[in-house]
């Protein structure tokens, strides 16, 4: 523990059982420790052996290089800003996902993929901006022009950006983002609907593409840079030509149906087709506010025969994190224990993992080739 002093661990043991809601008097519980020694701990007067470091870590549901490491620097800048609202649930899943996305990074595990040239600041209120932002960025995602942006979180990876999702909960952040370099990491809270977890999502593709160091999004931002955001992401997902798929829809059903279909194939939310669809000028004031009177439900989906799909449900992790971390272990630079804890899939085991590459003999020579005679 050099420049990481233990009042750090104790700040960190504080900090976590805070937002995990824990007394001192509960960990203890939890741990089998004294509340005493709890409260040593918390402010540094205390040290802890690895065994009573696991147990608090179990007890919070934190891993321990968590507790023994500093917050990513963008996190720990936020962190020292005044706000309003707690989003350190949404902060602690961040960091663990910047701290396993580093991991590989430094195992150079991952491809060569990057954001490219950051895109030129624009306003809400310019919508050719808006528009052209968002063309290009679909053309960055490989998306043809007009139709639906499907399984968005694999798209993005191809600009550097991955997401993952986690159940930050009713009361937490939409989503957040934070930059490693040219890389970004987006967490979006997988207790939102399907339709917001998507919006979220392209608003946090946004930040990346903006080469805005760190977000924390609660879906309600009036800043002009949210709002610029947020008018972005809408049209990433329902772009202009959606309007040609509308008017072949109207030939075929009643306004309402219509549009139901519409929102269920673009995967967007009521209200994002509704805005998009007005703001095109496809449907006029008196439609958008006949439809805007009430949501779809899911007996009108099921009338319309549409299958709703989900994306990013609860513990989704990169495509390409997963690939990675099995490349790093196989090809000894990561341990089979932190390619699982990258990985974050229950179901799989370490035997799971297979065995490790062959190592050159070449490579073999080379290590030792010095020693021989």
């Amino acid at each position: 523990m050099d420049e990481w002093t233990w009042a750090d661990v104790g700040a960190r043991v504080a900090e976590a059982r805070s937002v995990r809601g824990f007394s001192q008097e509960q960990l203890a519980e939890t741990t089998g420790m004294d509340r005493s020694a709890i409260a040593k701990i918390e402010v540094g007067g205390r040290k802890l052996n690895s065994l009573e470091l696991a147990a608090i870590g179990t007890a919070l549901d934190r891993p321990l290089s968590w507790f023994v490491t500093p917050p990513a620097p963008v996190v720990a800048s936020r962190r020292a800003q005044p706000t309003q609202r707690d989003d350190r649930a949404g902060e602690y899943e961040l960091e663990d996902r910047l701290r396993d996305l580093r991991t590989l990074v430094d195992a150079a595990a991952l491809g060569t993929a990057s954001r490219g040239e950051p895109v030129d600041p624009f306003t809400a209120d310019d919508a050719p901006a808006v528009l052209a932002a968002a063309s290009d960025a679909r053309s960055r995602l490989g998306a043809d022009p007009g139709k639906p942006l499907l399984n968005l979180a694999n798209c993005v990876e191809r600009t550097g950006l991955y997401a993952w999702s986690a159940p930050i909960g009713p009361q937490g952040v939409d989503g957040c983002y934070a930059a490693l370099g040219d890389l970004g990491v987006a967490v979006i809270n997988s207790t939102l609907d399907a339709g917001r977890r998507r919006s979220t999502l392209a608003h946090e593709f946004g930040h990346h593409i903006l080469a805005d160091a760190y977000s924390a999004d609660w879906g309600v931002d009036t800043s002009d840079h949210e709002r610029a955001i947020d008018a972005f992401a809408a049209a990433l997902l329902f772009p202009p030509g959606a309007t040609d798929r509308y008017r072949q829809l109207r030939e075929e059903h009643r306004l309402r149906p219509a549009v139901i279909v519409l929102a269920a194939e673009y995967r967007v939310s009521w209200s994002v087709a509704l805005r998009q669809l007005r703001g095109y000028e496809a449907i006029d004031s008196d439609e958008y506010r006949s439809l805007d009177r009430s949501s779809p439900t899911r007996a009108d989906y099921m009338e319309a025969g549409i299958q709703v799909v989900e994306e990013l449900p609860e513990g989704h992790v990169p495509t390409g994190v997963r690939a990675a971390a099995v490349h790093a272990y196989r090809t000894y630079k990561i341990s089979a224990t932190r390619s699982l804890e990258i990985i974050r899939d229950k179901q799989l085991h370490r035997e799971d993992l297979g065995q490790p590459h062959p190592v050159p003999l070449e490579a073999l020579r080379g290590e030792v080739g010095a020693f021989l005679p």
